[in-house]
C-alpha cells in the first residue's frame, strides 16, 4: 500500500466510536491532520486525553494556530448543512483560503430499536448522506478550493445484505437481514445510491456483520479450557485420553485424584491459551497483520460483482483498520476501489 509522506486532511463524520474510531485512530497515527465533527466533544475529550483538543467555530476557520493541530473538533449534527459546511474545511488556511479537505470518512449510522425492527432515525444515513453533498456543493459555489484532483474522497461505510449483483451474506443470516434490518438495510440503500449518482470520487464499504472485539476471536486459539463439542484439533490431550477412561472401574480415591488432575490440567490448558492469544495479539499489532480479511469488489455503476467473498463477521476494530489503510491513507485511491464497493469479512 503507498501511503502519503505529506500531511493530508480527514474529515470524520460518525467517528466517536466503533469502526469509525478505529478508522481515526489509523488515521491520526500516520500523522494526518483530522477534522472530526460530534454532537458532544467530551466523547473525544475521554477517548484522546492526551490531546488538545479545542471546538472549531467558524470564527476559528482561519487561526494559524489550528492548522498545527492533529485533531480539531466541529460540534454539531450529521444533518445540519451549516455544520458539515464548517468540518469540511481545512482548519487554519494560509491567507484565508478556503480548502475543501482531501477525504471525507462517513460511518454515521442510527440506533436499533429491537421492539419495533426499525431506527430510532429511520432516514439516518440517506439524510447524512444527502446532507454531506450539499455542503461540498455550497463550498464550491461559494468559491472553496479542491485539495487535489478527485477531491474530496469520499469514503462510505455501508452493509452487506442490500447488493443488487447477488447473495454477499450466508444463509443462514438471510432471514435476519431480510427482517430485523430490513428498516436500516433501507436507509442504506437510498445513501449508496445518491454517492454513485454525485459523480463524485469514493470507495464504498460493506462489512460483514459487525462485532465487538474479543480475544476469542484470535483464530486458532480455543480459549474456552475444555476444547469444543466437536473434537477440535487443539482440544488438549489429557481430556480425550478421559474420554476414552472407563469411569466405572475406579475406587472411590481414585475418582478424587483424577478429578484434581482434572482441574489443575484445565486451568493449566486455559492459561496456556491466554498466553497464545496476548503473544498473537501484540503481533498484530506490532506488524500491523490483523487476521485475515477477505475482499469482494462490487461495481455499482456498471452494476456487476467482480469479485465475490461471503462471510459471517468482522470485528468493528479491523473493519476501520483496513479501511484506513485501503482507502484513507494511499495518496492515489487504488484503481481497485476507486468508484467500486468493497466487501469485506474473515
Amino acid at each position: 500500500m503507498q501511503q502519503s509522506t505529506s500531511t493530508r486532511t480527514i474529515a470524520f463524520l460518525g467517528a466517536s466510536g466503533g469502526l469509525g474510531l478505529a478508522a481515526l485512530r489509523r488515521t491520526l497515527a500516520e500523522g494526518h491532520r483530522c477534522v472530526a465533527l460530534c454532537r458532544d466533544p467530551s466523547k473525544f475529550t475521554a477517548i484522546f486525553p492526551e490531546m488538545d483538543l479545542n471546538v472549531d467555530t467558524q470564527a476559528t476557520q482561519n487561526d494559524a494556530a489550528a492548522s498545527t493541530r492533529r485533531l480539531t473538533l466541529v460540534r454539531g449534527n450529521a444533518h445540519d448543512v451549516d455544520a458539515v459546511t464548517r468540518c469540511l474545511l481545512v482548519p487554519g488556511t494560509a491567507n484565508g483560503e478556503r480548502r475543501i479537505v482531501d477525504t471525507v470518512v462517513f460511518t454515521i449510522g442510527g440506533k436499533l430499536i429491537m421492539s419495533k425492527m426499525t431506527l430510532d432515525d429511520p432516514n439516518v444515513c440517506a439524510n447524512g448522506m444527502s446532507t454531506l453533498l450539499a455542503a461540498i456543493k455550497r463550498l464550491r459555489h461559494e468559491g472553496a478550493a479542491n485539495s487535489g484532483p478527485n477531491t474530496p474522497r469520499i469514503v462510505n461505510v455501508s452493509t452487506t445484505g442490500i447488493s443488487k449483483c447477488g447473495r454477499d451474506v450466508p444463509l443462514a443470516f438471510l432471514p435476519m437481514y431480510h427482517g430485523m434490518l430490513r428498516v436500516p438495510h433501507a436507509d442504506k440503500r437510498v445513501m449508496e445510491e445518491s454517492l454513485v449518482a454525485s459523480g463524485e470520487m469514493f470507495a464504498m464499504v460493506r462489512p460483514s456483520f459487525l462485532v465487538d472485539d474479543a480475544a476469542e476471536a484470535v483464530p486458532g486459539i480455543d480459549t474456552s479450557g475444555g476444547g469444543s463439542s466437536n473434537d477440535n484439533k487443539d482440544s488438549p490431550a489429557f481430556l480425550k485420553q478421559l474420554a476414552e477412561t472407563d469411569l466405572t472401574v475406579l475406587s472411590k480415591e481414585e475418582l478424587e485424584d483424577l478429578k484434581e488432575t482434572t482441574k489443575d490440567e484445565l486451568k493449566e490448558h486455559k492459561e496456556t491459551a491466554k498466553d497464545k492469544v496476548k503473544a498473537l495479539e501484540g503481533k498484530y499489532k506490532k506488524e500491523h497483520a490483523y487476521k485475515n480479511i477477505r475482499v469482494g469488489i462490487e461495481d455499482p455503476i456498471a452494476n456487476k460483482r467482480i469479485s465475490s467473498a461471503v462471510g459471517y463477521t468482522i470485528t468493528r476494530a479491523d473493519a476501520g483498520r483496513w479501511l484506513a489503510e485501503n482507502l484513507v491513507l494511499p495518496t492515489e485511491l487504488p484503481a481497485t476501489y476507486a468508484r467500486k464497493i468493497a466487501t469485506i469479512t474473515y
